[in-house]
């Protein structure tokens, strides 16, 4: 039987459901299947367990469009909500299944995950928020602003900067709560590593503070231990003093350094 013969009867349909969850762009997979049993398909395994999606309404209104799904407390992947979300933009997708006919009936992306209990069971669960691919079309377009600041990220495209270029490797020396140690932060000026970011334990973070041989993340990471390897990048304030001298950068510049102050009297500043 076809799939659409499988769904349409009353007694031949076998249906299960697969949800597949990615971190980014990267190839961190996390798959699991609403089934008795573990699922391959297209040569991934799922997992079978607790993980139950809400019903897909198709239409117009792509909030009403959104879905959930429920997975048990310790859930690996709801897991990872626990210190903070990833950084990464979560994609996910759910196949409806039948025996070996398999089709994708929804694709979006993970917008949170909320750790719930039953007041009527008193069991605990977590909930995962999903937004469909057309809830972007309902986002307003990007606008160049007029301000002082470069308004582009760094390491992006119209930044110019390429991240393996930047890239710097080291090995912690010491872990306590989200205060890191390494003698490679301290191999810069305090300052040079805040505002980039670090990749260590397969998470990346957001660097707020650099003072010697520390820096300071957020959110924390579970699991950090010492010797563990990281790789940094250096951080920007993206005003043009830092984009021309530390990363010799200005012909990409974004902003516009010369805009009056309120008061006339006062100098502009030009660099």
């Amino acid at each position: 039987m076809t799939f659409a013969a499988s769904e349409a009867s009353l007694a031949a349909g076998t249906p299960y459901e697969l949800h597949e969850f990615q971190l980014g762009e990267s190839a961190v997979y996390y798959r699991y299947a609403d089934a008795v049993a573990d699922v391959t398909y297209n040569g991934n395994d799922y997992t079978a367990c607790y993980c139950q999606g809400s019903e897909i309404e198709a239409g117009s209104n792509a909030v009403k469009s959104a879905t959930t799904v429920r997975v048990d407390w310790s859930n690996p992947f709801a897991w990872l909500y626990t210190a903070g979300a990833p950084e990464e933009i979560v994609h996910y997708v759910r196949y409806k299944g039948h025996g070996a006919d398999v089709q994708a009936i929804f694709r979006g992306d993970v917008t949170q995950v909320v750790f719930k209990q039953s007041a009527r069971k008193g069991s605990r669960y977590a909930e995962i928020s999903i937004d469909p691919y057309t809830m972007a079309m309902q986002r307003p377009g990007l606008i160049t602003q007029f301000q002082r600041l470069c308004g582009v990220d760094l390491y992006s495209t119209p930044c110019g900067l390429l991240r393996a270029t930047w890239k710097v490797s080291g090995t912690l020396s010491g872990v306590s709560g989200n205060v890191l140690t390494s003698t490679t932060f301290g191999a810069e000026a305090d300052g040079w590593w805040t505002g980039g970011d670090i990749l260590v334990n397969s998470c990346r973070r957001w660097i707020i503070e650099h003072s010697g041989d520390t820096v300071r993340i957020v959110p924390g990471i579970a699991g950090l231990a010492v010797g563990q390897a990281f790789d940094v990048w250096p951080g920007c304030d993206h005003s043009i003093a830092t984009c021309h001298t530390k990363f010799s950068n200005r012909a990409n510049f974004r902003g516009q350094p010369n805009i009056p102050d309120e008061d006339p009297g006062s100098s502009w500043g030009i660099l």
